[in-house]
């Protein structure tokens, strides 16, 4: 059973609000541009619009937790994605340019973290306390090698 060590609830900015309904605000006035000969055609970018803002918002990482042996990364949604131990080698400060999965909450690289797994692509988040987050996967971390066998 699970247990965790760290939890840490990100902040998105107004920057990465603004990317998330940036192409919805668009179809809205393409919606309201269109001429009206064609009824369900604004009705439509209005749909596809709606879709456009909640669909990216729903993907942005609301909480951040550090269990006993994984990192889960929970959304919006009712469902979380979880990194165990045994693909992590390690966390380290983002840099500007990360291939992999990035679910970042805001923009900011002051907080950014990258998970690097083994043979995976690394994950990129934006935890709203670095080192806190840090320290807690530190603390996990060595007490699973240890529980798991692995220590040095």
């Amino acid at each position: 059973m699970d247990y965790t060590v760290y939890e840490d609830t990100p902040r998105s900015d107004i920057w990465m609000r603004l990317i998330c309904f940036l192409p919805a605000l668009i179809l809205l006035a393409a919606a309201a541009l269109v001429p009206a000969e064609e009824p369900w055609v604004p009705a439509l970018l209005v749909l596809v619009a709606v879709t456009a803002g909640i669909f990216p918002f729903m993907l942005v990482p609301v909480r951040l937790s550090i269990l006993n042996s994984a990192i889960r990364i929970g959304f919006r949604l009712p469902f979380s994605f979880r990194i165990p131990f045994s693909t992590v080698v390690t966390l380290r400060p983002s840099r500007w340019s990360t291939v992999g999965v990035n679910l970042p909450s805001n923009l900011s690289q002051r907080n950014a973290v990258e998970i690097v797994r083994k043979k995976r692509l690394a994950v990129a988040i934006t935890p709203s306390d670095r080192e806190a987050f840090l320290a807690g996967f530190d603390k996990a971390f060595k007490e699973w090698k240890t529980y798991e066998g692995r220590g040095q």
